[in-house]
This record gives C-alpha cells, structure tokens and sequence, in this order.
C-alpha cells in the first residue's frame, strides 16, 4: 500500500530517489506519467496501471473529451526503472510540466503516487476535509 509523504532532491541529471518505503510496492518496472491536475505526475505500479488503462479502455473514444483524457495520460506515459540506488529518471518534458525544479514531494495515494513540486505540493492541502467527506457523501 502506498502511504505517506516524503521529500528527495532532483539533482541536474532528473534523477530522484524513490523514497525507500514505496520501493517494495512499486516493483521492477512502473510508468510515470502526467497527474489530474496540472501540475502533479503520477507513478503507477504497473498492476495498477494496467487497472487504470482498462478503465481508460472503457471510455467512449467517440467522445471528443474521452478522446482527450487518454491522450493526457498515455502519450505522457513512461516505463520506469529504477537504478541501483533507487532513483529514477524523470523526463525532461515532465519535469517542465510538473515544474519540477530541486524538491520533489512523493504521495502516496493507496494505488499510486503523486509527484509534486515542494512549492506546488501545497495545492494538495485540504482545510476543510469534513466539509469535502460531506459534500462527497463519504462517512467515516
């Protein structure tokens, strides 16, 4: 399970390391690609990629929209392995989108992580989580 939220460097090269607690989960091979919002990239271990691209599979490619949010993520979409030391390499064109620059935020999110700028990781804060379950119609 992917859980908590850690801080590595980038160095010049577009290498990070995978923080050690999601190594395990992630296994040899994972796709990187872009997040939802604008500025996030997602790592998918790739059992849950293939999840992910059956319900991407499942929308109406007639659909002009549809055709859009599988074009986000797949034309986007990377395999990845990790080094020996447990970095990967984050493609230039994703960084740029991510506006990744020095600190990467990783997040794990139960099925995957999120990749974050340490200045734009501070859109993932909720204030008001209560009011977000209730608008939602999650009760916990």
């Amino acid at each position: 399970m992917l859980i908590g939220k850690y801080t590595n460097a980038l160095d010049p090269k577009g290498r990070v390391f995978v923080p050690a607690a999601f190594r395990g989960d992630l296994g040899d091979r994972f796709v990187l690609t872009r997040g939802a919002e604008e500025k996030s990239l997602y790592i998918y271990p790739m059992d849950e990629w293939k999840k992910f691209v059956e319900k991407l599979q499942q929308l109406p490619t007639s659909k002009k929209d549809s055709r859009a949010i599988i074009r986000h993520f797949c034309a986007n979409a990377t395999n990845c392995d990790m080094d020996s030391q447990g970095r990967i390499l984050i493609p230039q064109e994703l960084r740029d989108k991510a506006e990744l620059q020095r600190d990467v935020v990783f997040i794990g999110t139960v099925n995957r992580i999120e990749l974050w700028s340490a200045e734009n990781s501070k859109e993932t804060e909720v204030e008001d989580i209560g009011g977000l379950l209730e608008s939602l119609d999650i009760d916990f």
